[in-house]
C-alpha cells in the first residue's frame, strides 16, 4: 500500500465521499490496512483487500517479481456495468535522474507546498510514518 498520499486523501475523504465512492485497495488484509490507518489517525478511509484475486495483475500493476506499482484508478458505473474511466500508475522508470520516483499522480499537497519554499522538498527528507 502506498502511503505518501493517503494522509492527504484522508483529510478530504469525508468531503469526497459526499460525491463519489472512495475505496483504498491493497494487497494486504483489511484488518492490517485498518490497523495501519488507526496508527496514523486516519478515520475516513475505507479499505478493500485484493488478496487472492487478479485485480492488480489485470491492471498491469505487478512487477515481474510480484511487487506492486502504486496507482490511482477511477471507475464509472454505466447501467449495470462498471467501466474503467481513468487510471494513472507509477513505474520505477518514471523517476528523473537523481530523484525518487513519485506516485502518478502525486495528489498529496505536501510536496506542492514544500516546492513553494526556498529549500523546496529537499533531497534527504521524507515523511515519517509517525512523529
Amino acid at each position: 500500500m502506498c502511503t505518501n498520499w493517503l494522509g492527504a486523501v484522508n483529510g478530504n475523504a469525508a468531503d469526497i465521499k459526499q460525491r463519489v465512492a472512495l475505496k483504498i485497495l491493497g494487497r494486504s488484509t483489511v484488518e492490517r490496512q485498518n490497523a495501519f490507518a488507526v496508527e496514523r489517525g486516519w478515520r475516513d478511509l475505507d479499505f478493500v483487500q485484493t488478496v487472492g484475486d487478479d485485480y492488480a495483475n489485470d491492471l498491469g500493476l505487478l512487477t515481474p517479481d510480484g511487487l506492486e506499482y502504486p496507482a490511482l484508478t477511477v471507475f464509472q458505473r454505466d447501467g449495470d456495468q462498471v467501466r474503467l474511466f481513468w487510471a494513472s500508475e507509477m513505474t520505477l522508470e518514471m523517476a528523473d535522474p537523481g530523484q525518487d520516483p513519485r506516485e502518478a499522480p502525486d495528489i498529496a499537497s505536501l510536496w506542492s507546498v514544500l516546492d513553494l519554499t526556498p529549500q523546496g522538498r529537499g533531497t534527504d527528507w521524507y515523511p515519517k510514518l509517525s512523529y
